[in-house]
């Protein structure tokens, strides 16, 4: 099953060995590999969350912050350059973690379904529904903690996707 999205929390020393690794070699087996703090699996809602967040656009970039930092925003370790499309790594700065997991514990479940439904759904891809809201509402607010617990030890987080 493609498209399923994480989310895994790690200190410098091992995003460090990641940057040192080739690109190519950035792919599940390594990062499972990796020595991770916490993960959290948002599985296929990734792309509904980070459009919801980022005003329905699905692109890697800083803007709106700190929304965009929960998926695709970040240093881009794999991904963006052709011959990569098969796996997405993101990485977040603990200084973006920090923002993120404020705006999290503000956001609302009635703010995220006022921008899930604002979402194009030609560009999406598929009908915005409440099923699909609620799939994706779930794991943003059950992310939470993750995104907390990652904050208050000052740890980078990885977001990764296979296509």
């Amino acid at each position: 099953m493609g498209c399923l999205g994480g989310l895994r929390a790690l200190r410098k020393e091992e995003l460090d060995k990641l940057r040192t690794a080739p690109r190519k070699d950035r792919v599940p087996d390594y990062l499972d590999e990796m020595e991770t703090a916490e993960v959290f699996d948002v599985g296929k809602s990734w792309d509904a969350i980070h459009r919801a967040l980022t005003g329905g656009n699905l692109e890697y970039g800083d803007t709106p912050s700190p929304g965009c930092w929960v998926i695709l925003g970040g240093e881009v370790l794999r991904g963006d350059r052709e011959g990569e499309e098969d796996y997405i790594v993101v990485c977040k700065s603990p200084r973006q973690v920090l923002q993120v997991d404020r705006f999290l514990q503000e956001l609302t479940e009635e703010a995220f379904r006022k921008r899930y439904f604002a979402i194009n759904p030609e560009e999406y891809g598929m009908e915005l529904s409440e099923d699909d809201f609620d799939y994706s509402w779930e794991n943003l607010a059950n992310s939470r903690p993750f995104w907390h617990s990652a904050a208050e030890k000052g740890l980078w987080v990885l977001f990764d996707v296979d296509q």
